[in-house]
């Protein structure tokens, strides 16, 4: 898209209709003070050499000077070849496993540890697609969205622990649900889940749910890991063994039979992890067979600039103008005149410098050969020298987020937006990727509004939309989430107090001495009484205890 960088500046060009109306007054005046001289002849004579068709060049030049160096100031663009990339993909989630069960070591290192590694490698083999993570044991976890960025997605695959999901079990329904919230709902097909998990699950509506997601396209191939024969699971803070209520060591055992059903249930394969190069092989192929769709990919904005043209032209005029006698028969000093427009020309394209342009593109060579360090540092000597550009500041975020470094990401977005002037397209670019940016630092309700807008200044943009859905349906179970535990404190705080009442009513009220009427003896027998018929009540009240509601039978 073409545009001017600094539109602002083109009210400069509004000068240029009062100068030729001054120069017209000029000419009208020099008419009227020839007429008051007197004699024509005369006057003519005095001024033979004066070329008023000269006079009127030299104006007219003057005026083409000043319009280019406003244009110039305004520096016009156009966009580079490198704007957005294109490639063939599928949308990909992985699906991982981080309840207690994957600590056990049946599988060297542990089950976890070589689920990681299967899940990195495939990471760097699926380069051409987009790639989510979701984390899960007692609850799910959306941990990335679906990106092209999968430095990123290779980092939380690295960080993936039990640490990560505060309450332990397996359900792995809800992770599957999970998962399908990131796929374009309007879309049946390019779509494929990796589930990677020892199959232990506490909870039996996976396989409905399985079933749903293949009438929507979705195909879920499994990996287990982990052996028949089962492990022991160690706790990591610790070091003992896992028990259960009743004392005994729990042994977790890989449920190859339900991960081989999810598969089937919707077209997908399941393989056993014993060697991470014979698995990468089997789903890399497994995921080929997935039709592909057009992924773009807007890296980053390599802009070319052309003010340096119009100061050129500026130069040019000037000098035709300064070297343009008024009078006849004066020669022109050409020698000088080429001399000094060589000078000009060496002074137009040291010029390219001052406004960082040079240092832009220094910056998108060395992004494009992934060379993160160095593109930064280029990115902010052209910021430092322009901090009004918003392109420095876009590709600036852009590395910046390359090297996980989000906060500043976020900061230059915005740098970018503030300076977009009437740029609605760079506008709704530095929002999106501010939204994106956000996300990552956990800032959902932020991330919300620079979605919001980016879809005001185009409504059409799908990948907007889709994350504000997924935002606005996380952050609804994150709200629902802490509405559940606030009710469960506040049940637990109501059964403290209704236990507490309890225990006051039934207390037996003490006597008021009245020696006049029992003896000690009597006093004795009654008070023999008093403490059995409390054991009674007490051995009722314990009879009648039950679980409380929302404990896991299983934690592991």
């Amino acid at each position: 898209m073409l545009k001017w960088q600094h539109i602002e500046y083109l009210f400069g060009l509004v000068a240029l209709p009062l100068l030729a109306l001054l120069f017209y007054v000029l000419i009208s005046w020099k008419k009227k003070t020839r007429t008051r001289i007197g004699d024509p002849v005369l006057v003519g004579q005095l001024v033979k050499n004066f070329s008023p068709l000269r006079f009127g060049i030299k104006a007219t030049l003057a005026l083409l000077a000043l319009a280019a160096v406003v244009m110039g100031a305004a520096n016009f663009q156009r966009p580079g070849a490198m704007q957005n990339v294109k490639r063939q993909g599928v949308d990909v989630m992985l699906v991982l496993d981080v309840s207690k069960s994957m600590l056990a070591k049946d599988i060297k290192p542990s089950r976890l540890e070589k689920a990681k590694q299967l899940l990195m490698r495939l990471n760097d083999k699926l380069e051409s697609d987009r790639i989510g993570l979701v984390l899960f044991a007692g609850r799910a976890y959306l941990q990335m969205p679906l990106t092209t960025d999968h430095g990123a997605a290779r980092m939380y695959i690295q960080d993936a622990s039990p640490d990560v999901v505060p309450t332990q079990g397996t359900v792995i329904s809800e992770a599957l649900k999970m998962a399908n919230t990131s796929f374009n709902s309007k879309e049946r097909k390019y779509k494929a889940i990796l589930l990677v998990s020892d199959g232990e699950d506490h909870d039996p509506e996976a396989l409905n749910v399985a079933k749903a997601l293949a009438a929507n396209g979705v195909m879920i191939n499994t990996v287990g890991i982990g052996s028949p024969e089962g492990s022991p699971i160690a706790d990591p803070t610790t070091g003992e063994l896992k028990k259960d209520e009743q004392g005994n060591t729990v042994i977790s055992k890989l449920n190859e039979v339900e991960l081989q059903q999810l598969a089937d249930a919707t077209h997908g394969h399941y393989i056993r992890l014993d060697n991470v190069d014979d698995a990468l092989i089997t789903e890399s192929q497994q995921l080929e067979g997935v039709e592909k769709k057009a992924l773009s990919d807007a890296e980053f904005i390599d802009y070319k600039s052309y003010f340096q043209w119009f100061l050129g032209i500026a130069m040019v005029l000037l000098l035709i103008e300064y070297f343009l006698p008024e009078r006849r028969r004066q020669q022109l000093r050409m020698a000088v005149f080429i001399g000094v427009l060589l000078t000009g020309g060496a002074l137009t394209s040291s010029a390219q410098t001052q406004n960082g342009d040079a240092q832009l593109r220094s910056g998108n060579r060395y992004y494009k050969k992934k060379q993160l360090d160095q593109s930064q540092q280029q990115y902010e000597e052209a910021v430092r020298k322009a901090p009004g550009n918003p392109t420095a500041n876009y590709n600036l975020g852009n590395a910046q987020f390359r090297k996980n470094n989000y906060a500043d990401a976020a900061n230059s977005y915005n740098n970018s937006v503030e300076h977009s002037g009437d740029d609605k397209n760079m506008q709704e670019k530095g929002l999106y990727n501010k939204g994106v940016a956000l996300i990552k630092q956990q800032k959902l309700q932020e991330s919300i509004e620079a979605w919001k807008e980016a879809l005001r200044l185009n409504t059409n943009d799908e990948d907007a939309r889709e994350n504000l859905q997924k935002a606005l349906m996380q952050l609804k179970q994150q709200q629902q989430q802490q509405q559940q535990e606030k009710k469960k404190e506040q049940d637990k705080k109501d059964k403290k107090e209704e236990k507490k009442d309890q225990q006051q009513q039934q207390e037996p009220q003490q006597p008021k001495p009245q020696p006049s009427r029992l003896n000690k003896q009597q006093v004795e027998q009654y008070l023999k009484t008093l403490q059995q018929k409390e054991k009674e009540l007490q051995d009722k009240m314990n009879q009648s205890k039950v679980k409380a509601p929302n404990q896991p039978e299983k934690d592991w």
